[in-house]
């Protein structure tokens, strides 16, 4: 009987370890340029291929258009959520391949394939969420060892946007396996652009929620876990005629 036991609990416990395993969601994430003069032919053959190969989940695919930081005129491409599991059955058929590479006559990947994770634990979403479509990504490099206080800190960030029930959106991405920077990247969702027009009562709010002088003390917990020097953002708007059907 304890022989049988012990195997039930072997199981059970590798049954909810796979569990843990896909339970996330997680995006495969490029970014692109058109080649000179060319801008119309990439985007068109883009549009085709993700309303006709990645218009099913898990593999849509959003295109946002980065507008201010690093990456400013390159398309950011985004696919999933999807698992690794996942990850195994995406489009490939002959002619989905085919019809990539023709895509890809008129464009060029910049840099490289990153998979950025979502903590599940940062998260907010108002009612009219779903019409948004300007974002400021944050991509911050850590120091060593500050994982876990950065994520306090956004969580202390979480509760004052929801505290005060801000019109925008909060959520936060963990690089997958990355051991250089940008380690995490945090993004702020909103109508438009417009949005940074009104008045800023973020650092009063920070301080109403958490106390007198939170503020300074989350700023001087940031430099304790961030490299400034490495840490950029990204304005970007979401582009739904060349991305999947959402």
């Amino acid at each position: 009987m304890k022989n049988l036991l012990y195997t039930l609990i072997v199981l059970l416990s590798a049954a909810f370890s796979l569990q843990a395993q896909t339970d996330y969601k997680q995006w495969e994430s490029h970014y692109f340029k058109a080649k000179p003069g060319e801008r119309e032919a990439f985007e068109k053959g883009l549009a085709e291929h993700n309303k006709k190969f990645h218009n099913q989940d898990p593999f849509k695919t959003a295109i946002f258009n980065v507008v201010t930081g690093p990456h400013s005129g390159l398309y950011d491409l985004e696919m999933g959520p999807m698992t690794f599991t996942q990850m195994e059955n995406r489009p490939s058929s002959d002619e989905h391949d085919a019809h990539w590479k023709k895509v890809m006559e008129h464009g060029e990947l910049v840099g490289e394939t990153v998979y950025w994770r979502a903590d599940k634990d940062i998260e907010y979403k108002p009612e009219n969420s779903k019409e948004f479509a300007t974002y400021r990504w944050r991509y911050v490099t850590l120091l060593p060892g500050g994982g876990d206080r950065f994520e306090a800190l956004m969580k202390d960030v979480l509760e004052v946007i929801e505290a005060k029930g801000y019109d925008a959106s909060f959520n936060m991405y963990w690089r997958f396996g990355s051991s250089q920077g940008p380690h995490v990247v945090t993004e702020l969702g909103m109508k438009s652009m417009a949005w940074f027009d009104q008045p800023m009562t973020f650092t009063k709010d920070f301080d109403e929620i958490h106390g007198e002088g939170a503020y300074d003390r989350y700023v001087e917990d940031l430099d304790r876990c961030v490299d400034r020097s490495k840490t950029y953002d990204e304005i970007v708007n979401f582009n739904a005629k060349l991305s999947s059907d959402y």
